[in-house]
Formats: C-alpha cells, structure tokens, sequence
C-alpha cells in the first residue's frame, strides 16, 4: 500500500487544543537514541488520544517545528489490511517526506499502535536506531504491564491514564477551581460545587460523555463496557464465553465499593446457569483489572506472605460507569460515593509504590475498619487515615466513624484522621488525636488535603 498520501494527511492535520489534563507525563525528552518509550496506557475512552494532542500543542508553543512531529492513528480503516511492516513503513514514509525529522530528530505521537503487526518490536527498533521520542497509546488488552516488561526490556515507561478527576470535571464544565488550598468559599460557590459532585456521582468523568442527555450519556457508557468486553476481554478469554464476561462485568461495576470474593462469585454464576468454574473467574478477574474496568484494594499488611483468604474490594474505574450498569431499583449511592474517593486517592497516588492505598482493619477483638490508609513507609509525608461516609447526622454513624479512625490512631500512632463526607465539614476531637471532617467537593478540589 501506499502510505504517502495518509502520511501527509497526518503532517497537515489541525491539532485541537483540548481542555487540559493533569499531566501523567511529567516530563518528555528531547529526541535522541535509546530514549524510553512512552505508554499511555488505561480505560478505553478516558481521553488518551487528547492527551496526546495536548502534548503535542505543548511542543508547537515551545518552538518545535511541526514537521518534526508526527501522529498517526493505526486504527484508520483505510488501513485495513494491514500490511506486516506497516508501523515502519509508516515512519519511512514520514522520513522521505520529511528528511530532516531523520537527521535532526523527531517526536512520534503513534495511537492505536497494538493494530500493528509486531507493534512491540517495531517500536523498539525505532526507539534504539532513530533519534526519537516515541510515545504511544493502545488497547489494554495489547498493553498489559507483564507484556511491556517482557517486549521492551527495561525501555519503557508506562503511564496510566484515568478518566476525570473531580477537578478535571469541573474544568470541563466550565466551573472555576482554586488553585490552592482555599479554605473559605462563597455559598454560592459552596451550592455550586455541591451540585456538581452530585452529578460527578451520576455522571462520572469520560470525556466523550460530558453535555450530553442523562440519557445520552448512559448508553454511551453501556456501550464502553460492551466494548471493553468485547475487544479487551474476550480477544483473550474467548468469545464463546462472552456472555459469561459479560455478566461478570456487570456484577463488578454494579457491586462496586464491595468485597469481590472469586468463589462466592463463582458459585452465584453457576446457580444462574454458567460454566462458571473458578480458574476462569480468576482467568476474567485478571483481564478487567488488565483493562481498567475496575480497581481491587488489599488490606494493609507488613507480612512477607499476605493473607491468601483476604477479600479484597472491587472499585469501578468511574462512578458514572457504574451508575449506568445499575439496576434502576438500585441505591448506590454510598459505594459510588466511596469509589468516587477512592480514584481521587489513585489520581494522588499515580507514580507511587504498589499497595500505597490499603483498607486498614485494627488488629484485636473489635477490628475496626478504616476505609483507606494513604502513604509509603519510606516518603517524607506521613501516612493518612481516610474514612468515608455520605452523612454523619446520625449518632449511630458518626460514634461507628470516630471510633473507628480512633482505635486506628491508636495503632498506628498517627495524630489525625479524614472524615469525608458529602455535606458536612467540621473537627471532632477523639482520646487519641483528631479528626477533620471535610465535604468532599471541598477535598478534592484541595488536593494537598
């Protein structure tokens, strides 16, 4: 195939000027030989593609001449079939056209690169024999962390993305954020935020769903798990057990913010007629964490050997993804709620250590719980006990909330705890220290809380 005139195409395609992300790539180096290859790697539809024109527009307004930029979309039907070389043949191509990108260096904006034939190799053989920086998004079911170690060596640098923070939500709403740590707000900005973290509950935070119809923006977002199922998962686990995916998919995301324990899974499956043995609920635990359907969170242990009968919890990749599974009679709240804190402390945590969010259940007789445990036992910042509840107005559960973070503090001899809440904000003092209570629109927006 000729690839001239999609080349030229893509070295004249008008970049768009997203509204900005948080930046998953701190920093991008100028071209040169042996540079890591950057992966973008997360949910599909989280926005990875802007992402890259974002980039991209950040390098126009600091001079780099655009033709010695390139992005191409692999997944252009035109393309179809493609040809064994065709990620080569594609940078030859752009070479030919452009020969001073080749002697003087050149940015490589490549998406939807697991089309390609051998896409790992290829990229390889550019990173190390061109003077380039190669940054490249994929499917996750191409993209998992166990293939990038083995294909590339060492020579890789992946970074996930998510879909929008709560911050990133209020951008894309037209709602101004602080940028620092305010502490005094308006009553109408407090309305104001309230309401959107309401709708952030309902809505969630894929780009490609933001103004649309409620209605509008559900199906869009079945129609991500579907594709999720379809082209992440059952590429892998086998189409002729789709429908069993599929279902396993929707337990997920409907029980969200729940314990997800493989047998009791297993068994309910097959009390509903599926071939649900437990290697293949494990075989399909693995791949919709490999596709960023949904998260898992371990209990904090020091232990060299984890509890292997521990149930871990299961939190949806977006609030309105898991809204939009739901059955209609279903009140969620609460578990979408506490997911919605959870991705906060994951968008935080991005670049730590694993198992740097935890749930913490107090050694002893009572065992109390605590939602998060926050930190890294070799970081400046201390580690941070973080419970949550949608309203403490009941005695009941405020006295279960503090006593609980209380007994934590004891423990770990920590000196305060978070409390977040959707409405109420304030300070409780308990026997071993303090505890702040804080809305959550409020604690996401200030994110040195």
């Amino acid at each position: 195939m000729d690839y001239s005139s999609l080349v030229k195409e893509s070295l004249e395609f008008p970049f768009p000027r997203p509204l900005p992300r948080a930046e998953v790539i701190l920093t991008l180096p100028e071209p040169a030989l042996f540079n890591l290859v950057h992966i973008i790697t997360g949910v599909r539809r989280c926005g990875k593609t802007f992402y890259l024109f974002q980039k991209i527009n950040q390098l126009l307004d600091k001079g780099v001449p655009r033709a010695h930029m390139l992005y191409f979309n692999f997944a252009d039907a035109r393309l179809k079939p493609l040809a064994p070389t065709v990620l080569m043949d594609v940078v030859d191509e752009y070479y030919r056209q452009v020969p001073s990108a080749q002697s003087q260096g050149a940015y490589l904006f490549l998406d939807e690169v697991q089309e390609c034939p051998d896409w790992q190799g290829s990229c390889q053989r550019i990173a190390e024999h061109e003077r380039v920086t190669l940054v490249i998004t994929g499917s996750s079911s191409k993209l998992t962390s166990d293939e990038i170690a083995t294909q590339f060596r060492g020579r890789s640098y992946p970074h996930e993305m998510m879909p929008l923070s709560f911050r990133e939500y209020c951008v894309f709403n037209g709602a101004e954020v602080p940028d620092g740590e305010e502490t005094a707000f308006s009553p109408q900005s407090v309305l104001r935020y309230e309401t959107l973290y309401d709708r952030y509950l309902v809505e969630g935070g894929f780009p490609g769903i933001q103004r649309l119809l409620p209605a509008e923006q559900i199906d869009l977002l079945q129609g991500y798990v579907r594709d999720v199922v379809a082209r992440d998962v059952a590429e892998r686990f086998g189409r002729e057990d789709i429908s069993l995916a599929n279902q396993y998919a929707l337990y997920a995301l409907r029980n969200t913010a729940c314990e997800l324990s493989i047998n009791n899974l297993a068994e309910e499956l097959q009390k509903a007629g599926f071939k649900a043995y437990w290697n293949k609920i494990n075989r399909l635990d693995e791949l919709f964490q490999q596709a960023f359907l949904y998260y898992t969170l371990s209990e904090y242990t020091t232990a060299l050997k984890p509890d292997s009968t521990a149930t871990r919890k299961a939190y949806a990749v977006d609030p309105g993804m898991a809204y939009a599974v739901s059955r209609a009679n279903q009140q969620d709240v609460g578990k979408r709620f506490e997911t919605a804190v959870f991705l906060e402390l994951r968008h935080r945590m991005a670049g730590k250590r694993t198992e740097v969010i935890t749930s913490y259940t107090v050694p002893g007789q009572r065992r109390e719980k605590v939602d998060f445990l926050v930190g890294d036992a070799l970081s400046s910042e201390p580690y941070a006990l973080v419970q949550v509840s949608a309203t403490l107005a009941q005695d009941k559960t405020r006295r279960r909330e503090l006593d609980s973070l209380d007994a934590a503090l004891a423990r770990t001899r920590l000196e305060k705890g978070i409390v977040v809440t959707l409405r109420e904000e304030g300070r409780a003092t308990v026997e071993h220290g303090t505890v702040r209570i804080v809305p959550a629109w409020k604690w996401a927006l200030n994110t040195s809380s």
